[in-house]
């Protein structure tokens, strides 16, 4: 399934609840949610991606490295890699990515580079604090992250890479640590 039909599976999904729950019905909620977790079920664990499957924000992956800049890409120029839609802002940028898609898809598939670091899976929302260090572009869940990281970046590399590969295939929410009361 590809992921239009998965978003708009989501979207009715969504709307399967809301409509349950408005109206009182345990029983539909609970079927729209189970839905809604098929839709979403086949979203790549590995890869940081939006409920319908973009990828590094939206944000134009090789313009970190050609541009020095955080650019949007657009909807229609897209590329598949990983499970995940990167988005370009230009067909040159996307044909440029598809030579090489693992040398500029962001390190830890996108998720924030110290959150790894210390065994979290988060999720960079809206514009990520990011760098390109040795070639490889890491993504932040904001300034300080990116600045605690880069006090020992070796370090923290070195540590972040070893986790990656305990954790790259357990699912963010598994990761996340249980309230105490």
């Amino acid at each position: 399934m590809d992921w239009a039909n998965r978003s708009l599976n989501a979207l009715a999904a969504i709307a399967m609840v809301v409509a349950a729950i408005v109206y009182g019905s345990a029983g539909a909620a609970q079927a729209a949610s189970d839905d809604l977790s098929a839709a979403l079920a086949d979203k790549p664990s590995h890869v940081a991606t939006s409920w319908i499957g973009i990828a590094a924000v939206g944000y134009d992956v090789v313009a970190f490295f050609t541009k020095g800049e955080a650019l949007k890409g657009d909807k229609n120029i897209t590329a598949t890699h990983d499970g995940a839609t990167y988005r370009f802002v230009s067909t040159d940028n996307r044909d440029l990515f598809l030579k090489d898609p693992a040398a500029l898809a962001p390190q830890y598939g996108g998720y924030g580079a110290m959150g790894v670091r210390v065994g979290k899976k988060l999720r960079p929302e809206r514009s990520p604090a990011w760098q390109v260090s040795g070639e490889k572009l890491f993504l932040f869940i904001d300034d300080g992250t990116k600045a605690m990281w880069n006090e020992e970046a070796e370090r923290n590399e070195k540590i972040a890479r070893a986790i990656w590969d305990t954790i790259r295939n357990v699912p963010p929410k598994m990761l996340q640590t249980p309230a105490t009361h």
